[in-house]
């Protein structure tokens, strides 16, 4: 609820602070004394744009200042929280205005945007009068607003759920689609990749094989050459076999003589013809190979292109051509997998939206219903605040369910006339003034909700009424002040004998400046206040009984 309104340097107020409580609080004084003030003050602090007019002649800056109490369950620690504004219980709201057209809104110490501003005072207070579509002018409310009427809360919950499963499952199909336009736009070139790759079968390692290849059939004729040339050393008469052999016998002769160390000796000469048999046995190998070898230049050298070729149209080393088979054939599995997700999600999402449609129309019918009794309560309300020829009805309009939201398919709209032959209109369309905050304090007192928790300020609400229509406005106020803090300026003394706390604003010349205090009045005070508005200046007795009649009713 307002704690406290804070007011410097705005027009004729120099510097007030007011006190609030719960309940009705009603604000009454002469034309011309500020009451209206306070009105742009309040609308400072819920962000309406600043008219740098308001600030008081002479002075460099003005400012507003709102102290709110909140509590642990209040609706507009949310928007605190989005906008890192830190709190406990209550809330300190800044609003300053400077001459050089600058202006500062504050929060417990943080300075936010207009915006912010706007979006977090929705949530704490809301002034009939101005009406620039907040509260209840606002048409984005009457949905919200029925619901709150309707009690239907396991329907909207149902629907929520079913709705945030449909669009979960709609973003997931959209999501596998781009996916699977991006595969399908690939799949030709992935699937001819493939098959290009499954044909050519590298093998790893192929390329260095393949240029060794290369460069012995290069040197066929000359490596050919060298090793008979080198068989011819080991093979010929006199050659390494031969001498070897010769070199044993000689030795072995050498054993009728028992010479030291001669078997170590032997056995050396044993060794080393092992490893000329080992020479002779690759040059006979290597010899049978070029012999055998039905390789050619062209063929090494067409297997190399197409390799090669390959490589550079996937980017990568040869030896890497592998890889890239076996990524193509994962994409292509990938494709074919999420086909079969892409039609397991749009069957999901067919079930889901069917579950939304529902439990959507479900909510709908029992909206409508209660729209119906809404509506006969408001209109059963309306002769009292003496709008006899005015009418209330609840509108729908059904969106289409690709266009449709979390609270479901209904658009919800209040429609209202105010008088007998005209055309229903959105009720933030019909008249302005004391008429239609009539109309909204009807709608505000049957829907009776603490679910917004906001103070309600009236401005202009007893205009153009008086006697018995005034005495309803001021009981249905009173009783709206039982359930919401209720701020009324009023010129009614019937409205103000109603309220549970009275302010009286008053204009004052002080030193040569006029200025405007506010004060709360004790009951004898009150007494002749309301007697003054009875009757004029000139206080009677018998507007003194009046204005005890008033408050003793």
């Amino acid at each position: 609820m307002l704690k406290e309104l804070i007011v410097k340097n705005i027009v004729l107020i120099e510097s007030i602070k007011i006190e609030f409580k719960e309940g009705l609080s009603v604000l009454t004084g002469e034309t011309g004394t500020g009451k209206s003030i306070l009105i742009d003050s309040l609308g400072l602090i819920t962000g309406n744009r600043v008219d740098y007019d308001l600030i008081r002649h002479g002075e460099l800056n003005g400012s507003v200042t709102a102290i709110f109490d909140i509590d642990e369950n209040h609706p507009v620690i949310d928007a605190l929280k989005k906008y890192d504004i830190e709190f406990e219980d209550e809330l300190i709201i800044r609003r300053q205005i400077n001459v050089d057209g600058k202006s500062k809104c504050i929060i417990n110490d943080t300075i936010i945007t207009r915006n912010a501003l706007i979006e977090i005072t929705e949530y704490l207070l809301e002034i009939q009068g101005q009406f620039d579509d907040r509260g209840i002018l606002n048409i984005k409310t009457h949905l919200s607003l029925l619901d709150d009427y309707s009690n239907h809360d396991k329907l909207i919950d149902d629907t929520k759920i079913s709705y945030t499963e449909m669009k979960k499952l709609k973003n997931f199909i959209k999501e596998s689609e781009i996916k699977e336009q991006k595969l399908n736009e690939d799949s030709e070139w992935i699937k001819d990749s493939l098959d290009q790759l499954v044909i050519l079968d590298p093998k790893n390692g192929e390329e260095t094989e393949l240029n060794q290849a290369k460069q012995l059939l290069s040197n066929r004729e000359k490596i050919y050459n060298t090793i008979i040339k080198a068989k011819s050393i080991i093979e010929d008469e006199n050659g390494l076999e031969d001498l070897i052999n010769k070199l044993l016998k000689e030795f072995d002769d050498l054993r009728y003589y028992e010479q030291p160390n001669l078997d170590e000796a032997i056995d050396s000469i044993y060794r080393t013809k092992a490893e000329i048999d080992e020479i002779k046995r690759f040059a006979n190998k290597k010899s049978t190979d070029l012999n055998e070898k039905t390789d050619n230049l062209e063929t090494i050298n067409d297997r190399l292109y197409e390799l090669r070729s390959q490589a550079r149209k996937h980017k990568c080393e040869v030896d890497d051509l592998i890889k890239i088979k076996i990524g193509l054939e994962e994409k292509l599995e990938e494709l074919n997998k999420n086909n079969l997700n892409l039609n397991d999600l749009r069957d999901k999402h067919l079930k889901a939206k069917e579950n939304f449609k529902l439990y959507s129309k479900i909510l709908s019918e029992s909206r409508q219903k209660s729209a119906i009794k809404l509506s006969k309560k408001i209109n059963k309300e309306l002769p009292y605040l003496k709008l006899e020829n005015a009418n209330f009805e609840i509108k729908f309009e059904e969106i289409d369910i690709e266009n449709c939201s979390i609270d479901g398919i209904d658009k919800v709209i209040f429609f209202a006339s105010t008088n007998t032959g005209m055309d229903k209109k959105p009720i933030n369309k019909i008249a302005s003034g004391g008429e239609l905050s009539r109309f909204l304090l009807a709608i505000k007192v049957v829907l009776e909700t603490k679910m917004q928790n906001r103070t309600i300020i009236f401005d202009e609400i007893d205009s153009g009424i008086g006697g018995s229509a005034a005495n309803a406005v001021g009981l249905r106020l009173a009783k709206l002040g039982e359930t919401y803090q209720t701020i009324v300026i009023t010129h009614s003394p019937q409205v103000t004998s109603k309220g549970h706390n009275h302010y009286l604003i008053k204009k004052q010349n002080v030193q040569n400046k006029t200025i405007s205090n506010i004060t709360e009045l004790n009951i004898n005070e009150r007494v002749e206040e309301i007697a003054r508005m009875v009757s004029g200046q000139a206080i009677t007795n018998e507007a003194r009984e009046a204005a005890q009649k008033l408050l003793d009713n």
